[in-house]
């Protein structure tokens, strides 16, 4: 699915990026590009720029800014019986693959203005089990996950009504003629339960029963597909005058959009893993949909910032770190050196170190996130800058700030992409969805350099020269999803309208 511009010419590139970008801004509104400074919260406390206390540094960095909860999801509740549901399994891959699908999961959910279905709480890949190089369990570990544990509910509910797979059981099962295994389960979340909801979820087929007739899967994934809302006919319209949607947004993808059937559905299911080619709904945020309306394609940008996000134990957490390092005073790397496929991005440190000194200061402070399990390999870095890792927080070299602190297990890789956000610069690893979301966030905060590095690419220091380097190989196109295109924090900031 990747392209290589290899050496095409810097025209063509730039001319194709400028074509792509002008999916994304908003048509009416080009000085939009360069957003404003973002404004404070209207239900936070958040502090003046500067600010030297913990309390206040941890304030600045809740990024998410809440609407009036009147134009939010509150007032759209689920009624107790009759309402319509996005149904979902939980993605089969590390846990930013499954944050991936999981924004999708709420797009549509937030599109369709249905009610989202949270799973059964359950075992989720390199979180509850698989190969740890870090973060291990403990013996006393549930061994399952509930996606409360790694996002703000509160703030998800304020724009699309969610419940539980208990709660819709209990409420829908009949009309969904579940099957008496599920019906009886009480509580859901044991193994059985979960075994016969996954089951259901998943069921192509149900015999033609009432159930299977309630019930619509889509085979959508957005590598393969990307919607147009709301129609193909109403988006080809709109864009007729400037050549039609670029190609390099749909990028080979099969286009859809949602028909009667399925807006009359009372459930869509996505039955994550069903299959690798139509069932994965890992996403490149900023091309899961083209719209009629690019209003709306800002706004529910603007959506998963301030409602699809991490707790807030997580940032205060990560503050300790970044007051220590300095706001926007040090350099952050994350280097993935085991849980990964793509082995060819694991490089010795002397050629990570020469790729990324361009873009570092001499004998700076340089954060580094890693799986890397040898103390050994850090040494070239440490001869050259002054090195921490999440380790040294708990000892004298990092002031001791983490030390006595509760951290939950499960969290630490949220903050360290929280730590890494706060850099002044960042490097992270290609083919890396941990690092994907990492160059996100440096976006909604505004860092002093947004642009995207991978330490496993050779850098001069020139922003325009760099730049090129990244997106030649990692092209801003539909399918390309392990990295972020500006315009998901860009977008975020324009005037939106109410949906």
């Amino acid at each position: 699915m990747r392209v290589d511009l290899g050496c095409l010419p810097l025209l063509v590139f730039v001319i194709s990026s400028i074509s792509f970008i002008h999916v994304y801004h908003a048509l009416s509104n080009p000085s939009a590009v360069h957003p404003q400074s973002p404004t404070p919260a209207s239900n936070s406390i958040v502090e003046p720029s500067g600010a030297s206390s913990l309390a206040q540094l941890q304030s600045q960095m809740y990024y998410w800014k809440l609407d009036s909860l009147s134009n939010t999801g509150l007032n759209r509740l689920p009624s107790a019986v009759g309402d319509k549901y996005v149904l979902f399994s939980t993605d089969c891959g590390g846990f930013n693959n499954i944050r991936m699908a999981f924004e999708y999961f709420v797009f549509m959910a937030w599109l369709t203005r249905r009610t989202l279905v949270l799973p059964p709480p359950q075992g989720w890949y390199l979180i509850d089990f698989g190969p740890f190089a870090r973060m291990k369990p403990e013996a006393d570990d549930s061994k399952v996950t509930d996606y409360s544990t790694f996002f703000d509910m509160e703030h998800l509910r304020a724009a699309v009504p969610v419940i539980t797979a208990q709660e819709f059981v209990k409420r829908e099962g009949k009309r969904f003629n579940m099957p008496e295994a599920i019906l009886n389960a009480t509580p859901l979340n044991r193994k059985e339960g979960i075994r016969q909801w996954e089951s259901w979820v998943k069921a192509k087929d149900t015999g033609g029963t009432t159930g299977d007739q309630n019930r619509k899967l889509l085979a959508w994934s957005p590598l393969s597909h990307v919607i147009y809302y709301p129609s193909i006919n109403s988006v080809e319209k709109q864009f007729h005058t400037s050549g039609g949607v670029p190609k390099g947004f749909g990028h080979h993808r099969e286009i859809v959009e949602i028909t009667s059937e399925i807006a009359d559905s009372p459930a869509i299911v996505f039955p994550s893993c069903l299959d690798n080619d139509n069932f994965r709904y890992l996403v490149q945020v900023n091309t899961i949909a083209a719209f009629a309306d690019e209003a709306l394609s800002r706004s529910y940008k603007r959506m998963l910032r301030d409602h699809v996000h991490y707790p807030r134990i997580v940032f205060d957490i990560a503050a300790r770190v970044v007051e220590f390092l300095g706001p926007f005073q040090y350099a952050s790397l994350h280097v993935r050196r085991n849980e990964l496929q793509y082995k060819e991005v694991f490089l010795q440190a002397r050629e990570t170190m020469n790729n990324v000194a361009p873009l570092l200061k001499k004998g700076e402070r340089l954060y580094i996130a890693s799986d890397e399990t040898q103390d050994s390999w850090f040494d070239e870095f440490n001869n050259e800058y002054q090195v921490y890792r999440w380790k040294d927080f708990f000892t004298e070299k990092g002031g001791n700030v983490l030390s006595g602190v509760y951290i939950p297990r499960k969290l630490e890789g949220c903050i360290e992409q929280v730590i890494c956000a706060y850099a002044r610069i960042f490097a992270g690893t290609l083919e890396s969805t941990f690092s994907s979301y990492i160059f996100r966030l440096r976006g909604y905060y505004h860092a002093p350099n947004t642009e995207v590095y991978f330490h496993t690419l050779a850098y001069s220091g020139v922003v325009k020269k760099d730049r090129f380097k990244t997106w030649s190989k990692k092209p801003l196109k539909g399918q390309i999803y392990k990295s972020e295109h500006p315009s998901i924090w860009e977008d975020a900031e324009l005037p939106l309208t109410k949906w």
